[in-house]
């Protein structure tokens, strides 16, 4: 693999033209990144892309393009996007010093070590309570101390993974803003956050799930069914409606980074609608009683119109959703 300079990656990118078949590996090409070109997330490239080209969400790209340009859908297919704004933002000097600070310190490894307090607090909270067990309730003892270990990860979890992170980032800040604000750094704060504090409660595929979701800021209606525990890549910015089902894979996208700004939804996901296996709504709001078939992605912005089903990447309307509940 060879990448240019000024090159941006979001997180998922596959970059190789490898391929197993029958015990044997084989790299077909080189793989050549061309200097000022931009990647969205989760997309694959096989030979490379030439200098300032645009890979959005979910591309996958088999050949080098005879040109540059901007790329999206499975497979990838050109479309035209607006020329960036000349008057962005490019980050005073302590904006970018604390860029790197945050990123490659707090994140990488204050919240770890803030982790690791809880075990800290809970072991001296356990000898301060019970200096010594006694021979005749040590059984209870042993019992209340793995209890207070339990409610010590709780708590941690509670006042860092959720109210903190909703002090920092919330559904109240700006829905456009360039790559080196306070905002975005926080963005980035509360994502490491809440990867290391996870939630102590596996709620996926239960009851409970709506409930977790609702605790980091998500508007769930009723009977919200998903074996997912990340359904959200916004949770703030989450508005579903009742009766939604959201199948392996399949997630909710609330922003999308584009000519150095991050711009957020919000988007609605409207009652009665289903995201089969590994569909994606990006940017874009669903009516009632969508369905979204499996592996379909959407176009930024675009309305699913209520009582359809969509399908491909980038995804157009194939039936109603009523003939695809009578062809299963």
């Amino acid at each position: 693999v060879e990448i240019g300079e000024n090159v941006f990656f979001a997180s998922g990118n596959t970059l190789t033209s490898m391929e197993v078949d029958q015990g044997r590996m084989r790299i077909l090409a080189r793989t050549t990144i061309g200097s000022n070109s931009f990647f969205g997330n989760e997309n694959h490239v096989s030979e490379g892309v030439l200098p300032g080209t645009f890979v959005g969400l979910r591309t996958w790209v088999p050949k080098m393009p005879c040109s540059s340009g901007s790329l999206f859908g499975n497979p990838a297919m050109r479309f035209g996007r607006p020329a960036a704004s000349d008057d962005f933002s490019d980050g005073t000097c302590f904006q970018k010093f604390w860029y790197h600070f945050s990123t490659s310190v707090v994140d990488l490894f204050f919240w770890k070590v803030l982790h690791a307090f809880e075990t800290g607090v809970a072991m001296t909270l356990g000898r301060v309570i019970w200096p010594e067990y006694s021979d005749t309730w040590w059984v209870l003892q042993f019992i209340a101390e793995l209890a207070l270990f339990a409610a010590i990860s709780i708590l941690g979890w509670w006042l860092v993974s959720v109210r903190f992170c909703w002090c920092i980032y919330h559904d109240k800040v700006p829905l456009e803003n360039p790559f080196y604000s306070g905002v975005i750094m926080r963005w980035f704060n509360a994502n490491k956050i809440r990867k290391v504090f996870k939630p102590p409660f596996h709620t996926e595929g239960t009851m409970w799930h709506a409930t977790m979701m609702r605790a980091f800021g998500t508007q769930v209606g009723k009977r919200f069914f998903s074996p997912n525990q990340d359904v959200m890549i916004d949770p703030i910015f989450g508005r579903v409606g009742d009766d939604v089902t959201i199948d392996y894979d399949a997630q909710v996208r609330q922003h999308s980074f584009e000519d150095n700004l991050l711009k957020w939804g919000p988007n609605y996901i409207g009652s009665g609608t289903s995201i089969l296996q590994g569909g994606m709504v990006a940017m874009s709001d669903c009516g009632q009683s969508v369905a979204l078939l499996r592996g379909a992605v959407t176009w930024k912005g675009q309305a699913l119109e209520p009582g359809l089903a969509y399908d491909g990447a980038p995804c157009v309307a194939v039936m109603s959703s009523e003939e695809l509940h009578n062809s299963m």
